[in-house]
């Protein structure tokens, strides 16, 4: 995107369609970041922020991709950048202890004492262990998982720490090479620099001397069948300890809607206007009859219209 911007950005994604919940895509996404084939030191990532002029840096699983962004307002600066990410991205070490540490390790719960007992640890787990036990969280996941029977949006991609722990080293790297490929990724740019100079940096440092184009590569999303009549579940999660006892329970009604956002994008901006019309604001027709009837204290997490799955949901819930 050419635009007069002085704040450049580069970001590569790749599609990578979780097939259980050991958070593979996430786990992945912190240890391409420790360190690749030309920046063979322990974390780049942590590094460059200390040395470079950067505007944003980051990196994002989602629910079906993961993505590598970062911007700068310095020519020199974003050429630096672009070079660590896209070594991170499609040559990262991989290094087996850096899997240990990122995603999952058995340490004693005292370090130094070996009678204190055993204890899961690593970064990933940790920071899924929060988030699963927010209520909120675990709460649209399970809309999910229960929603989607066919695509593999039912699983967690961030990783179930009750199931983080299955992942195996071989796995994860077997994960990369299967879907880390530039046959399977997008590069977007966006500023006011030359994005020829970007595209033939692209080409010649990364394409043409490391890859070929892989025809089998496959990493559509299945797309779910209509059901034929509504789906009930009731599920358990942890009190949230911030909210009134009686206060706890959460009802949500969600819809599969039957139409791609990614090809027809008029129709989901359509959608997005509707559900925000509906429910968004004191004046918003649903708050006055639920929210401000005294009905319900609030609306449940992830109501309204969500585009960030292929198939886009629609959720009413208090």
């Amino acid at each position: 995107m050419d635009s007069s911007d002085l704040d450049n950005v580069f970001a590569v994604l790749f599609r990578t369609p979780p097939d259980d919940h050991t958070g593979k895509p996430h786990i992945l996404e912190h240890l391409a970041l420790c360190g690749s084939r030309h920046y063979p030191v322990r974390d780049p990532f942590f590094n460059m922020l200390k040395r470079s002029l950067n505007t944003y840096m980051n990196a994002w699983t989602g629910s079906d991709f993961t993505m590598y962004p970062f911007s700068s307002q310095n020519a020199q600066d974003f050429r630096n950048l672009l070079s660590v990410y896209t070594d991170c991205a499609f040559f990262p070490n991989l290094n087996y202890y850096d899997f240990r540490q990122e995603g999952h390790r058995i340490e004693f719960k005292t370090p130094d004492d070996p009678k204190s007992g055993l204890e899961y640890k690593g970064v990933v787990y940790n920071e899924m262990k929060g988030a699963m036990s927010n209520p909120d969280d675990a709460f649209m996941h399970k809309i999910n998982e229960n929603l989607f029977t066919k695509s593999q949006y039912k699983f967690n991609s961030g990783g179930d720490p009750k199931h983080i722990t299955d992942l195996s080293y071989d796995e994860l790297v077997k994960f990369h090479k299967q879907y880390y490929h530039p046959t399977n990724s997008t590069f977007f740019t966006y500023g006011d620099l030359d994005f020829a100079d970007h595209m033939k940096f692209v080409q010649e440092e990364v394409l043409l001397p490391n890859f070929k184009r892989n025809q089998e590569l496959k990493s559509e999303i299945a797309v779910d069948e209509r059901i034929e009549s509504p789906i009930h579940k009731e599920e358990h999660f942890m009190p949230d300890l911030m909210s009134p006892a009686d206060q706890q329970a959460k009802l949500g009604l969600t819809f599969l809607c039957n139409f791609n956002a990614a090809s027809d994008p008029y129709e989901a901006f359509c959608l997005q206007i509707m559900s925000s019309i509906l429910l968004q604001g004191p004046n918003a027709p649903f708050y006055k009859s639920i929210i401000e009837a005294g009905i319900a204290p609030n609306f449940s997490p992830g109501v309204g219209f969500d585009h960030t799955t292929r198939q886009p949901t629609f959720t009413l819930g208090v």
